[in-house]
């Protein structure tokens, strides 16, 4: 790992902390979930709704950017954003992604360049760049968020910490819970998520991103 020394050291401090929280979650009721998003959602403002929509725009119009530039498949370019986006932020997201593609296509590996994630996630992005799309079916969250970037997929949901955070309390103050759901819960989330979008008139992808700026808003004072 390259910009984030204790990164790993934290990830599994929070695997401990949240243990209780796995057995609430796999226990919690479909209903219980659903409560939760709708209540969410509920809390968002407008501005929370331009931004999270805006949000997947903006992604998407740099996946479409990124695919041009270095003649690859937005699902691909898509693929490589989300490799590299643990514990990254956004900016720094595209940047990295933009690197590691100008270095596979300078032929270069991933020895050859400085990523603000993981290394192994390094090595994820750099196969994904190389063509080797498989890969991205091996975490659900990576081939949701391709799906969603690259193919405009509605029925795939990126569920990450913070979705799982909404999904699991209505707590407006930070509260710990599960933040990595097994696959059995993902796929849960995903189509409950997806449903519950479909009937309030929004792409499941633009809904976790509306949610993930309201909840956020609130636990972090913003």
């Amino acid at each position: 790992m390259d910009c984030i020394a204790t990164a790993e050291g934290h990830l599994h401090h929070s695997l401990k902390q949240t243990a209780r929280a796995m057995k609430t979650a796999t226990i919690t009721k479909d209903a219980t979930i659903l409560r939760h998003l709708r209540g969410w959602l509920a809390e968002s403002t407008p501005a929370d709704i331009e931004a999270g929509r805006g949000w997947y725009r903006d992604a998407m119009d740099y996946a479409r950017y990124l695919s041009n530039e270095f003649n690859v498949s937005r699902k691909v370019a898509a693929g490589v954003i989300s490799a590299l986006s643990p514990n990254n932020k956004w900016e720094r997201n595209k940047i990295d992604a933009f690197t590691v593609l100008q270095a596979v296509r300078d032929g270069l590996g991933p020895e050859d360049v400085k990523v603000c994630t993981y290394d192994a996630n390094k090595r994820k992005a750099f196969a994904i760049a190389r063509g080797d799309e498989s890969i991205l079916r091996k975490s659900p969250k990576t081939y949701a968020f391709a799906m969603n970037v690259g193919e405009n997929s509605s029925e795939h949901v990126t569920v990450d910490k913070w979705h799982m955070r909404a999904c699991l309390t209505s707590s407006r103050k930070r509260t710990q819970v599960q933040e990595s759901p097994t696959a059995m819960q993902y796929r849960r989330i995903e189509g409950l998520t997806a449903r519950l979008a479909k009937r309030k008139g929004y792409k499941g992808y633009e809904l976790q991103a509306i949610i993930w700026v309201t909840i956020k808003r609130h636990w972090e004072g913003a």
